[in-house]
């Protein structure tokens, strides 16, 4: 432990200084002790330069219409670098289920497990999160949403740390998952039955939560009547709840004329009609949902009138909820398909053998419903904590259900070989199909893979690194632009392509003329790279061909050793 100060020999002006210090320090807020030791990972990336290496004899090419899926071997530390070259400000979800520190010796700091008896144990946690979500938070775009899977242990230091990182306002809720109803049956007091799940926004102004499929035994019951149209349901005309009452929204405040003998119903006062107003059983003057022109447009198909004894009236309105299959979002999660056993343990177990198991594994219908709550359906996922891979599977599975273009990009370290043995095989196997325990034959998602080990260039004039670096820039910018299909490789320029586009990357600006003759017949757009050892990103000698061509500056950080290595 730190040694104790002993103020009683400070001088005046030393307390002065040290009074103002503890003045200045957060009042209230995340408080952990500083690391003894710096992590090994952050040290690393500072005497070289993080990169990608991709192992093409993993690669899983099946359509090259269908999305084009990540997975980075290597410490998440180092793969969030290299994706702030690559993707800042591009990712859409983040979906990541860290280590929950529960002192059983399930994840390393600085190469060694930490178990409940280190008394830094909390420290050292939130220090590995706190470096790795302030990384993460430069991937989010404007829109994006990150959600972190967590239980007990450290669920509210995760809430102050993220609250720090991204700020309270862009809390937008926690969602207790029940992921074992029948709860733990070794915990001593109470049985745990659910984890957490925190969830942020990068901007909460711009950020969208979509709603959940309604499961298929509650759609009857919610909407039991059918007409035409559809199934519905009948609601009250009357707004009740905030801003509800005739003082807030007096224009919604209005008669409404019904003649019982038949059924008429107008705006304006008629023969033998009843007058019904919008106010409440305690008497209270509320409003109607509908303004007057809405109710004109829908009176004669969307209304039911009934008999109440607690209105004025003595009668009251009702109006058609139509189907809606979706739900909002709600803070509790309970349902057998979220059972971590039953849909994530025996699930993997069917997809790899019990003799490749992966302990605690996320019940696949779990992320599913968070990517339905979180993603568009060309969305980018990134899940930085992979695991087992669950997260790319769900994004496998909600791309057939919705026939979306979503791109999971995936990455966990080999400890105890979970990539090679584990999270690859699995995505692996659900791409192009497998046989279960029972020996079914389960058809594969037909999506292709590329797969990356981190790696690093040192920041030193060799022939060697500089034939690395440029290796390796080609594929992080291939990476950046999602284009890995080679078209053109030669010695200072490389083309490559997807369905959308085409990216080019040139080593030597006296190429230029040379490549726009190379891509002169493309028919798909061009983004191009330039590398060089000035400022200038040649916008100016594509201005002929503006509208084909984009030129897009190179990764601040890959330019910066680029220049080191080649000067």
């Amino acid at each position: 432990m730190p040694k104790k100060p002993n103020y009683a020999e400070y001088s005046k002006d030393e307390l002065i200084d040290k009074i103002t210090e503890l003045e200045q320090r957060k009042k209230y807020g995340l408080v952990w002790e500083s690391e003894r030791e710096p992590e090994k990972v952050v040290t690393q990336c500072k005497k070289q330069f993080p990169v990608l290496k991709e192992v093409k004899s993993k690669s899983i090419q099946n359509d090259p219409v269908k999305p084009t899926h990540i997975l980075i071997e290597g410490d998440n530390y180092h793969a969030l670098s290299v994706l702030n070259y690559t993707h800042q400000n591009a990712i859409d979800v983040i979906y990541i289920d860290p280590p929950f520190n529960t002192g059983n010796k399930s994840w390393k700091y600085n190469n060694a497990f930490v178990d409940s008896e280190d008394s830094f144990r909390h420290s050292k946690w939130i220090t590995m999160m706190d470096k790795r979500l302030r990384l993460a938070k430069n991937l989010l775009n404007e829109k994006g949403v990150i959600v972190v899977a967590i239980d007990d242990y450290e669920c509210h230091t995760l809430r102050l740390l993220m609250d720090e990182i991204f700020n309270e306002n862009n809390r937008l809720g926690i969602i207790t998952l029940v992921n074992k109803a029948e709860g733990r049956t070794d915990d001593k007091f109470i049985a745990t039955a659910h984890e957490y799940m925190v969830v942020y926004a990068k901007n909460s102004e711009h950020a969208k939560i979509n709603g959940l499929p309604l499961p298929e035994e509650k759609i009857l019951e919610k909407y039991p009547l059918k007409d035409d149209i559809s199934l519905y349901r009948y609601k009250p005309l009357r707004r009740g709840g905030s801003n509800s009452r005739r003082v807030d929204r007096p224009n919604l405040f209005y008669p409404v004329y019904f003649r019982k003998s038949d059924g008429e119903i107008a705006l304006l006062k008629f023969n033998k009609s009843i007058e019904i107003l919008p106010i409440d059983s305690f008497g209270v003057e509320r409003v109607w949902q509908w303004g007057k022109s809405t109710f004109n447009e829908r009176m004669k198909t969307e209304i039911l009138i009934k008999e109440s004894k607690n209105t004025p009236s003595g009668l009251d309105i009702h109006r058609k909820v139509r189907l809606n299959n979706t739900t909002k979002v709600k803070s509790f999660w309970y349902s057998p398909k979220y059972n971590a056993a039953a849909h994530g343990t025996k699930l993997l177990e069917d997809i790899l053998g019990k003799n490749r198991a992966f302990e605690y594994p996320k019940s696949l219908y779990a992320v599913l419903d968070t990517l339905i709550a979180t993603t568009s359906d060309n969305s980018i996922v990134l899940d930085f904590f992979a695991g087992s891979g669950t997260t790319a599977h769900a994004v496998l599975e909600l791309n057939k259900i919705d026939d979306g273009k979503r791109q999971v990009i995936l990455n966990t370290n080999n400890e105890n070989d979970i990539c090679k043995n584990v999270c690859y095989p699995r995505v692996k196997n659900v791409i192009n199909g497998y046989k279960n325990k029972k020996g079914r034959k389960i058809e594969g998602f037909g999506e292709n893979l590329k797969y990356f080990k981190t790696s690093f260039v040192p920041a030193k004039l060799t022939d060697s690194n500089k034939e690395k670096l440029t290796k390796q820039s080609v594929e992080m910018l291939c990476l950046k632009e999602n284009t890995f299909e080679s078209v053109l490789d030669l010695d200072n320029i490389k083309i490559f392509k997807n369905n959308d586009h085409y990216t080019g990357i040139l080593f030597d600006e006296e190429e230029i003329q040379n490549f726009k003759e190379q891509i002169k017949d493309f028919d798909l757009p061009v983004s191009v790279y330039v590398f060089s050892l000035g400022d200038d990103n040649f916008a100016e000698e594509f201005s002929d061909i503006k509208d084909k061509v984009k030129v897009c500056s190179i990764p601040v950080a890959i330019l910066r050793v680029y220049k080191r290595i080649f000067r």
